[in-house]
This record gives structure tokens, C-alpha cells and sequence, in this order.
């Protein structure tokens, strides 16, 4: 105790000594960090955004797998991961969409919101893989509630992200899909508890939940590909230094090959000796690796007047994420720091588990979610989603979802045909 006391002294005594030297350089990264915020936000003011509003087709009779072309094609806005002066003296940032199914009052809505620059490309992609939406632009939701809690409303909002690495895939539509005959499937949609969820709104009540993504490269499958590594016993990769390789070579020369020690190690691996549940959890994490990734993550608000507020409606939406869990794979869950519950500060000396400045932090998280949620700002913690997760997560349900307030296409709008006189 005395030497941490006497080191924490000494440092000080260096703080008060050497302040005029230090002080330049604080100044300096301060000065960096704030001009790389400015341009960073100036940047993503000059984007023009548009929400766009699908109404779902009539009938969809096809699996959520359609969904999934949509993610590979929007994956075509990446080209390339962004320079540092890109970044530092022009602000930019990868552009990302915002996938978005909102609860006003019992109304359910799809949205996307995305650039002008790719609006055409995002509904291409929709239209290729259902011919019958519809989509409009549509003024923001967002302005239907306040910018902060207040006398008439509260709120709870909570970021999302992964139980596990993000290697491990989350239980897919594939899952919820049973074969009734030939060619025959019978399919539950993974959506169908959130819509039921948001058809039983009463006035007054909104639940939105949003999906923010951003396409990436493949930096994601090497980290992904160590965790195969480590479930199959494989020793990672070590670089050795290139005087060790030589002489290990030479060694291989004139002994004819790699030693048996090395050849012993080779074959301590098999997939015999996996139980069921590895290889099952072995295969998940493969299949997910072979697909395209995005990094990103949900935001979830809950907001309502006091009068008609439900607190039970939060479980219910959260619990809906825990079907998307299956033994050794992944599942979502509260990011603490984002959540907007706080026992503030000594929590642990009151009974009732509430600290000192409990409500000012609670009040600052509410704010600070519902901001972000306004201004679709990227999520602070990301995973990385394939596009089967993300087809899983968001796509528009079948005709099996039967929420009564889920509104559809009522008929569908044909071309005219070729050969019209234009007079």
C-alpha cells in the first residue's frame, strides 16, 4: 500500500513540475480530437437522407432467404475501407442504412432510410425480390414523440448486441422451417412475436426498433477463422523469425520431413472426436464465415405517455430476441452502457439498490438514446451479421403473420401496356 502511495507522489510531484511540458501536448490532442469530430459531423450533415416507407405485398409466399439477396446487393456500396485522410480531413465515414419496423399506437411500419445517393439501388434490390411492394418516401415518425422524457411521456431504450463472439451465428430462418411433404415447408416467421407485440399497442404507445448496418470487408473472417482454430485444437499461427525458419527448414532437409513431433501434433485433430453439439456449433460458425458481413446492431426504444405506459411491453420485446438462441450459438442481449437503467453511484450501501445520482443518470441515458435513435446515429457497440442474420432479423413477413394492424398492398398496380397513344 505504501509504494502505491509513493508512487502516485511521485507522479504527482511530475505532474506540478512538468506541467508546462505536458500541457502543449494535451492541447495538441484535444485539438486533433476536436477537429476530427467537426469534420466528421459536418460530413454526415451534408449526406441527404430519405426514409423511404415499404408496404408489404399482398401475399409473400417465399421464404426470408429472398431477403438475403437484398443484403448482398446493398453490399455493393462497399468498395474499400477509407483512408486516414479521408477520415481526418474530409470527415467521411462509410454511409449505412437504417432498417427500421415501428409500433405507433398499434400502426406497424416498415422503413429503411438510407442515402439519396443509393436510394434508386435500395429499391431496386426490394423490388427484384418483392415485385409488389410498395414504397414512398415518408415523412420522419420520429417527430411524433418528444426529443427527452417529460411530464406526459417516458421512455426505455437500450442498445443490443451479442451474448457471444460475433463468429457465432444466431439461430436463423432456417431453424424455423419444418418440411411438411415434398417441397413442401411449413414456415414460422421470426418476426411474427414483434409484430403481435406491436399490433396490441394501445394510443398513445410506440415501440420502434431499429436495425442500423454498414457493409465490410473481410477483416471479420480472420478473427472469425481463430475461433474455428481454437474449437478444433488447432494452434494458431505464429510468425516465426526468419533465422528460425531457415534452420527449421534445414532440419526438414536432412531429416527427410517435418519432425514427429510435428507430425504427431497434425493428427491430434479429427472431427470423430467431436461430439454432435461441436461439430453442429462447428458448422454454424463455418457457414456464417461464407457469407457477406456488416457491421452493426439494433436500438430499441419503448416510449409512452405516463397514463398509458405498460412497463411488461420491455421483456416482451426483449424476450423475443431470445427465440433467435439455439444451444452454443448466439443471441442478443442489453448493452449496460446504453440501457436506460442506472442504480447510480454506491448502490451497493442503500436497500433499495439505488445509488447517489440514480435519476440524473437514468434521465441522461434516456436522452442520449432517443437522440440517437432520431439522428440514426451508427450503434456504439457493433457485431458483425451476415446477410442470413440480417434476413432473419428484417425482411417482410408472409402471408402466415397474421397481426391485424400489418398493412399490405391492397391491389396490386400494373404497367400499361406497350403501344398507348401518347395524344
Amino acid at each position: 500500500m505504501m509504494d502505491i502511495f509513493i508512487s502516485f507522489k511521485t507522479a504527482f510531484s511530475l505532474l506540478v513540475d512538468y506541467w508546462w511540458l505536458y500541457l502543449p501536448i494535451l492541447l495538441f490532442a484535444l485539438l486533433i480530437t476536436g477537429y476530427q469530430d467537426y469534420t466528421r459531423e459536418k460530413y454526415i450533415a451534408s449526406l441527404g437522407w430519405v426514409l423511404l416507407e415499404i408496404t408489404l405485398p399482398p401475399d409473400v409466399v417465399k421464404s426470408p432467404k429472398i431477403a438475403e439477396n437484398i443484403y448482398s446487393g446493398l453490399h455493393g456500396t462497399y468498395s474499400k475501407p477509407l483512408s486516414w485522410k479521408k477520415k481526418f480531413f474530409e470527415g467521411k465515414v462509410p454511409e449505412w442504412f437504417s432498417l427500421e419496423i415501428v409500433g405507433n399506437g398499434g400502426d406497424i411500419k416498415f422503413y429503411i432510410r438510407c442515402t439519396e445517393t443509393v436510394r434508386n439501388l435500395v429499391e431496386a434490390q426490394i423490388f427484384s425480390q418483392y415485385p409488389e411492394a410498395e414504397i414512398k418516401i415518408a415523412e420522419d415518425y420520429v417527430s411524433l414523440v418528444p426529443d427527452e422524457p417529460n411530464e406526459e411521456y417516458d421512455l426505455f431504450g437500450t442498445e443490443l448486441m451479442f451474448t457471444k463472439d460475433d463468429a457465432f451465428p444466431i439461430k436463423t430462418y432456417p431453424f424455423f422451417e419444418e418440411e411438411s411433404g415434398k417441397d413442401e415447408f411449413v414456415r414460422t416467421d421470426p418476426l411474427a412475436p414483434y409484430l403481435e407485440v406491436l399490433s396490441s399497442l394501445n394510443a398513445g404507445e410506440h415501440i420502434w426498433l431499429q436495425l442500423i448496418i454498414r457493409p465490410t470487408g473481410g477483416e471479420w473472417v480472420a478473427k472469425a477463422k481463430a475461433v474455428v482454430d481454437k474449437m478444433t485444437g488447432k494452434k494458431p499461427e505464429v510468425k516465426e523469425p526468419f533465422v528460425g525458419s531457415v534452420i527449421n527448414a534445414i532440419d526438414a532437409l536432412i531429416s527427410g520431413g517435418p519432425s514427429e513431433a510435428v507430425k504427431k501434433e497434425d493428427k491430434e485433430f479429427s472431427l470423430q472426436k467431436l461430439t454432435p453439439r461441436q461439430k453442429f456449433t462447428l458448422e454454424q460458425v463455418e457457414m456464417k464465415i461464407s457469407k457477406l458481413g456488416f457491421k452493426g446492431g439494433h436500438r430499441l426504444i419503448y416510449i409512452a405517455k405516463r397514463e398509458a405506459m405498460n412497463k411488461a411491453r420491455v421483456p416482451t420485446v426483449i424476450g423475443m430476441f431470445k427465440q433467435l438462441y439455439a444451444n452454443d450459438l448466439n443471441t442478443f442481449k442489453p448493452n449496460g452502457y446504453t440501457v436506460t437503467v442506472a442504480d447510480g453511484y454506491l448502490a451497493w450501501l442503500f436497500p433499495s439498490n439505488r445509488g447517489f445520482g440514480a435519476d440524473q443518470q437514468e434521465y441522461k441515458r434516456k436522452v442520449n438514446i432517443i437522440d440517437a435513435y432520431k439522428t440514426r446515429e451508427f450503434v456504439h457497440h457493433n457485431n458483425i451479421l451476415n446477410t442470413e442474420e440480417l434476413a432473419t432479423l428484417w425482411h417482410l413477413p408472409g402471408i402466415g403473420v397474421k397481426a391485424p394492424l400489418l398493412p399490405r398492398v391492397e391491389a396490386v398496380k400494373g404497367q400499361p401496356p406497350a403501344g398507348l397513344p401518347t395524344k
